[in-house]
């Protein structure tokens, strides 16, 4: 193994930490704003990772993933997110359901979780520890934030984190999928994006507010 493919596969193994540490940030930030950006360096981080695992791999085709979401991930989504959140002029903290001390809890149990849940199966998938339990980690994370955020615009970014939890799964068992694939997941993705956009405009414009939880009232 060379020298670039060996700082590769350092940087490769320490890149958990980073996306542990914004799992963590996420769940005991207060403001929309905050999670947004969050959002934009996780996908920063397994950006780098698929360059690493490209590097390693001698892959031409990973680079191009690389590329992608690095545009769309990390650039053209959040600010988009960014646009609808001063568009809307509403409140932005995150409304949740949970303290952020208690997000937090819930947030290093997922992580602890993470790792007991993948450590059978390490040898039998292969890939880092690390990164297959952070993959878990941000299915669970995002998951939890779709639950326990009340607002619209924090499910979505909930939904973005376990996207970005799924693709880190992928690249971690089978080193990515095909490009096809990848072009479109994230055609759909962006188009989930710009729908949800249109229903928290909904929301708002008929309830004047982005609380989902008291849709509730509508049900028979």
């Amino acid at each position: 193994m060379g020298l670039f493919e060996s700082a590769a596969a350092r940087a490769l193994a320490s890149s958990g930490v980073f996306l542990f540490m914004t799992v963590l940030l996420i769940a005991a930030a207060r403001r929309i704003s905050t999670c947004i950006g969050l959002y934009s360096l996780q996908s920063l981080v397994i950006t780098a990772q698929i360059v690493a695992v490209s590097r390693m791999h001698h892959s031409a085709q990973g680079f191009a993933i690389a590329a992608m979401v690095l545009t769309v991930k990390v650039a053209a989504i959040p600010y988009a997110l960014y646009r609808i959140v001063e568009e809307l002029k509403a409140p932005r903290d995150v409304s949740s359901s949970t303290s952020p001390s208690q997000s937090v809890f819930i947030a290093a149990g997922l992580i602890l979780l993470s790792f007991f849940a993948v450590r059978p199966y390490v040898g039998v998938l292969g890939g880092d520890e690390a990164m297959l339990a952070a993959a878990v980690a941000l299915v669970l994370t995002g998951g939890f934030l779709m639950v326990s955020r009340k607002k619209a615009l924090m499910q979505v970014v909930g939904l973005l984190v376990l996207d970005n939890g799924i693709f880190l799964a992928a690249l971690a068992t089978t080193f990515g999928m095909p490009l096809v694939i990848e072009i479109g997941i994230v055609f759909d993705l962006l188009m989930g994006v710009f729908l949800m956009g249109l229903f928290v405009f909904r929301i708002r414009d008929t309830f004047d507010h982005l609380d989902v939880s008291k849709l509730r009232r509508l049900r028979g």
